[in-house]
C-alpha cells in the first residue's frame, strides 16, 4: 500500500490460519466486537461510497460494519466453491463478482454475475513476439511454461525434473520454480545434454517476465487457483492443471474441473502426478495440432483480460460514482 501511496489501516482482527482450530475460533470470536467497532469508526470517518472485499474471516467485521452504516458491499469470489465466510457475507452483499460461471450456483441469484479475475495491466502488455524476444526464444519454438505459484511447488517441480528430458525433446521449458527451489533446478540443468541445456530456462521468481512467459507459451502447467487459471486464459493459452490437494473444500479441483469442461485444460490430480504422466499429457497436447488449436480457442473464449475494468465499473455503479 505504501508503494501505491494509498492510505492503509489494519483492523485488530487476524486471519484464521487453521479453520479447524477451536482455540483460533474462540480467540477470533473474542476479538470480533473490537474489530467491528474499529471498522465502524474508520468507515464513519472515511465515509466510503462502497465496500469491496474478496472475503476471508478478516473481512467479516468490516462488512458487518459497512452494512450497519448502510454502505453497499461488493464481494469478489475467485473460486467455483466460495469460502465459508463469503457464503455468509453473500447474503449481505448488493453485488457479487464471480470468476467462474459454475460458481454462480452457490451465490444469491440476481446479485451475482461472472466478472473474471483482475489481472495486472503490466502482464497484459506483452505480445508473443515481444515475450519471446525478452526470454531468448525462437519464434517457431514450442514453449511450455511451468509455474507452481509465487513460492513454487515442490511436487510440480519434482514431476518436471523427472519428465524433463521428454519435455525438452518437444519444447522449450520455462520453469518458475520458486526461490527456494532454484538451486536444485540449476543443478538439474547442469545434468542435461548440451543440446538440451539451452532449452531449459528455470527462474526462481518472475516479475515483469511473468507476462513475457505467459505471452510466449503454447501450454501452461500450473496449480488451479483463480489467478493461475485466468492469467493464461487471458492470453488464450491452454493449460494442464494440477490442483493443490490440501486446498480447503477441494476448491482448486472444482476450479480445474470447470476449465476442463470448457475444453481449455487437462487436469492431473496431485495424487496421480509423476514425471511420466506430466510429460505424456503435455507432449500429447502439443503433438496433436487439432486438439491444441481447439483448446487454444476454448482458452481464448474463456479468458477475461478486461476483468479489472469490468469489476471497477461495477463497483463505481454500486457506489453511485459512475
Amino acid at each position: 500500500m505504501r508503494a501505491a501511496e494509498l492510505p492503509f489501516h489494519a483492523t485488530p482482527f487476524p486471519s484464521l490460519r487453521d479453520p479447524d482450530s477451536r482455540l483460533s475460533l474462540v480467540t477470533r470470536g473474542l476479538l470480533l466486537p473490537i474489530a467491528f467497532l474499529d471498522a465502524a469508526w474508520r468507515i464513519a470517518r472515511f465515509r466510503p461510497n462502497v465496500c469491496c472485499t474478496t472475503g476471508g474471516l478478516v473481512s467479516l467485521p468490516i462488512v458487518a460494519a459497512a452494512r450497519a452504516l448502510r454502505v453497499p458491499v461488493y464481494i469478489w469470489e475467485g473460486n467455483v466453491v466460495p469460502g465459508r465466510v463469503n457464503r455468509l457475507l453473500a447474503g449481505w452483499a448488493q453485488r457479487i463478482g464471480a470468476t467462474f460461471e459454475d460458481g454462480l450456483r452457490a451465490l444469491p441469484r440476481g446479485r451475482a454475475a461472472v466478472s473474471g479475475t483482475p489481472i495486472r495491466a503490466s502482464l497484459l502488455r506483452w505480445t508473443r513476439d515481444e515475450g519471446r524476444k525478452r526470454l531468448g526464444i525462437g519464434r517457431d519454438e514450442s514453449v511450455v511454461f511451468v509455474t507452481g505459484g509465487s513460492q513454487g511447488s515442490e511436487k510440480i517441480n519434482a514431476a518436471v525434473f523427472a519428465g524433463l528430458d521428454r519435455l525438452l525433446r518437444r519444447a522449450v521449458v520455462l520453469h518458475h520454480t520458486g526461490g527456494a527451489n532454484l538451486a536444485r533446478a540449476e543443478a538439474q540443468a547442469e545434468l542435461l545434454e548440451r543440446v538440451s541445456r539451452g532449452r531449459y530456462k528455470p527462474y526462481g521468481f518472475l516479475r515483469d517476465e511473468m507476462g513475457a512467459a505467459l505471452a510466449s507459451a503454447d501450454l501452461v502447467i500450473a496449480r488451479a487457483s483463480s489467478s493461475s487459471i485466468m492469467e493464461p486464459l487471458a492470453f488464450g493459452v491452454p493449460l494442464v492443471l494440477i490442483p493443490f490437494g490440501a486446498a480447503a473444500d477441494a476448491h482448486q479441483e472444482a476450479n480445474a474441473r470447470a476449465v476442463v469442461e470448457r475444453g481449455a485444460a487437462a487436469m492431473i490430480r496431485e495424487s496421480e502426478l509423476d514425471g511420466d504422466r506430466l510429460a505424456a499429457i503435455a507432449v500429447g497436447i502439443l503433438d496433436d495440432p487439432v486438439r491444441h488449436e481447439r483448446m487454444r480457442a476454448a482458452a481464448k473464449a474463456a479468458g477475461r483480460p478486461q476483468a479489472a475494468q469490468s469489476i471497477a465499473a461495477e463497483i463505481l455503479r454500486l457506489g453511485g460514482c459512475a
